[in-house]
């Protein structure tokens, strides 16, 4: 599992929300009367085409901050170069050995702030990325429960249920209603040599 993946499972909102429609679904003095769905949304969220687009976008800015990161880096090795010839010189300047010294302090900070940042910043991007195929999930998510007759609808994603039926399995009915298609599996028996019997 991509960077990207590991980001997005991390996200604790479904966890909030399994546990107050569980909180509902034990409280409630007519527990007969509803009928509780379940699906796995994470999977879903990666079915939708919009996801490998929001993937390759992601990918291309995690890149984008590792060069910024890259290049800083360069150039304070480019100034240690520097301060380092101009130490072994007979007279070595006290001036540029000042200037290098405060330029690699300067690149240093700048570093470690980008760093700190990194993480912030490409977790915002994710989220930015994600929302608005979040949405259309959860409004489909939504229509198939209005119109399958479901009073609460569970995330399974981070395997929190303990039992489940099937039968209130809503994944392909979600599928369906945004129109997702799965690539055809291959024919399992190609490349497989065929047996023949010999007759007796």
């Amino acid at each position: 599992m991509n960077k990207f993946n590991q980001m997005l499972n991390s996200s604790k909102n479904s966890i909030l929300s399994i546990a107050s429609l569980l909180l509902c679904f034990f409280t409630s003095q007519s527990v007969s009367a509803q009928k509780i769905g379940h699906l796995n949304f994470q999977n879903i969220i990666e079915l939708m085409p919009q996801y490998k687009v929001a993937e390759t976008e992601y990918a291309l800015y995690q890149q984008s901050l590792e060069d910024q990161v890259k290049e800083i880096e360069n150039m304070a090795l480019e100034i240690q170069a520097k301060y380092e010839a101009e130490s072994k010189k007979p007279t070595p300047s006290k001036v540029k050995m000042q200037l290098y010294a405060n330029q690699l302090q300067s690149y240093q900070e700048q570093y470690s702030v980008f760093q700190q940042g990194v993480q912030d910043s490409l977790k915002a991007k994710m989220a930015e990325l994600v929302a608005p195929i979040r949405e259309e999930v959860e409004l489909a998510v939504a229509e198939v429960a209005k119109e399958n007759g479901y009073t609460h609808i569970l995330d399974n994603t981070y395997g929190t249920l303990i039992y489940a039926d099937e039968a209130y399995n809503i994944f392909e009915l979600v599928k369906t209603k945004l129109n997702i298609k799965e690539k055809p599996v291959a024919n399992p028996g190609a490349g497989k040599t065929k047996t023949t019997t010999t007759p007796r």
